[in-house]
């Protein structure tokens, strides 16, 4: 008798523990992303905060571009993360003063300057070799032009087995691949439209493989004629954001990190750039109140649950980190729990649910506020294009406009509370009775 009580104990305790444990977990995976914020008053110091989180404890190199042109920073990221090495900004005549006291912090025994003179001048090439109070080696990676720059900076990467190339005069396609380059030791060699400059030819010799980042508007059909080796790969979408997206899907569709920044901009994606290479996270584009179509699919669909956003409130605003925040998983899973429960007009809680009611319901126990009738929430959301996960997809049913709603999951499907089944599954598209009555779908985040 006393074994038998024993066993029954043991048994007890541990559904305890194992009740425990689950319970545990679920509170876990029910917790909100991990969204923070690295940002400085303004790209310099950006820089500095970004210098500051990767290299807590000093680097050996630093790198210095110039902080209001594009090219030779974004050249400079594969060498960078090469030589573990934060990229810092500085003013074509004057060193900044913050950037000088974060490489006094870093304490580093070599400096390079990415740049001819016409982009960082001798006055701070002289203050680079002093600041902090020390003698420093000085070196300077600069050609005659952004192509022979880039293409010096390339020399500096060994024998690569791949580059990169993208347009040499606007940097929105090449933000996105910056990571992915550094992270591989692929060196980003530019191009014009339509010929590839003699440098970049040069640059190239011995290199067979190439990706290609941007449409034929940009880098034309002819210039990949001009690439050595195998057929060049081209990445490209219908616009920056697109196109970044489609770097995300080809080569970070199971990170669960990714950088944010605003894609209206450079410094923030190309000095982040060796941070997101070291983590190996992908570097993602927003608008400054929006997250454009194509990245809010690839942050709905994907595993991320951490992002780091660069810069301040004037490139990516709090709008934009709330929705970062949401766990879009967390909110289908609350939907798909009510399924079955019946339908109840003016119903908001399990035991009856309308259609407003059971979006409700699902939204504000996921901390998403949202209104209490279809046409209020209709009028309240922002049009899309094209419905992701999450998002809301209304119909007119009993009455003209928008009477009928659900939560979209993906693949054409969304979950609603019908009047004659109750919270179910349903085809969007369905030719027999929700096709036809389809309105649109808005995002309510």
């Amino acid at each position: 008798m006393i074994k038998f009580t024993s066993l029954v104990r043991f048994f007890v305790v541990s559904f305890l523990v194992v009740t425990a444990l689950i319970v545990h977990q679920n509170e876990a995976s029910a917790a909100p992303n991990s969204v923070d914020r690295i940002h400085g008053s303004d790209r310099f110091s950006t820089a500095v905060q970004i210098s500051k989180t990767g290299w807590p404890k000093g680097a050996n190199t630093v790198l210095i571009a110039e902080g209001y042109g594009f090219a030779d920073a974004l050249a400079g990221a594969p060498l960078a993360y090469r030589m573990n090495a934060p990229i810092l900004l500085t003013g074509k005549d004057q060193l900044s003063g913050t950037t000088a006291k974060e490489i006094a912090r870093l304490n580093p025994s070599k400096i390079i300057i990415l740049g001819g003179n016409s982009a960082v001048s001798g006055n701070v090439e002289k203050a680079l070799k002093t600041v902090g109070g020390k003698s420093r080696t000085v070196e300077r990676i600069g050609g005659t032009s952004r192509y022979d720059t880039a293409a010096k900076i390339a020399s500096k990467m060994g024998n690569p087995s791949k580059a990169v190339i993208v347009y040499g005069w606007n940097f929105p396609d090449s933000l996105s691949i910056s990571s992915y380059a550094a992270r591989n030791g692929y060196p980003i060699l530019l191009t014009n439209t339509n010929g590839l400059p003699g440098e970049t030819k040069s640059a190239l010799k011995g290199i067979n493989d190439t990706i290609v980042v941007g449409g034929p508007s940009v880098i034309s059909n002819n210039v990949i004629s001009q690439l050595n080796g195998k057929s060049p790969e081209r990445i490209s979408g219908s616009s920056r954001y697109h196109t970044g997206s489609k770097v995300f899907d080809k080569f970070y569709g199971s990170s669960t990190k990714a950088f944010v920044t605003t894609g209206k901009n450079f410094a923030d994606a190309l000095t982040g750039s060796v941070l997101a290479a070291k983590q190996n996270a992908p570097i993602l584009l927003v608008e400054q109140n929006e997250i454009p179509y194509e990245i809010r699919k690839d942050v709905r669909t994907s595993r991320l649950s951490k992002f780091s956003v660069l810069g301040g409130t004037s490139a990516v605003s709090h709008h934009v980190i709330n929705e970062l925040k949401i766990d879009v998983d967390d909110i289908i899973s609350t939907a798909k729990a009510q399924k079955g429960v019946p339908y109840k007009w003016g119903g908001t809680s399990p035991s009856g649910f309308d259609c407003s009611g059971f979006l409700n319901y699902v939204y504000d126990n996921n901390g998403v506020n949202i209104p209490r009738t279809v046409s209020d929430i209709w009028n309240a959301g922002k049009k899309v294009k094209e419905p992701v996960i999450g998002d809301v997809v209304f119909f007119e049913t009993y009455k003209s406009g928008p009477s009928h709603a659900g939560i979209y999951l993906g693949d054409g499907k969304f979950i609603h509370s019908s009047s004659s089944n109750g919270v179910t599954v349903s085809e969007v598209n369905s030719p027999y009775y929700w096709g036809p009555r389809y309105l649109g779908s808005k995002q309510i985040f």
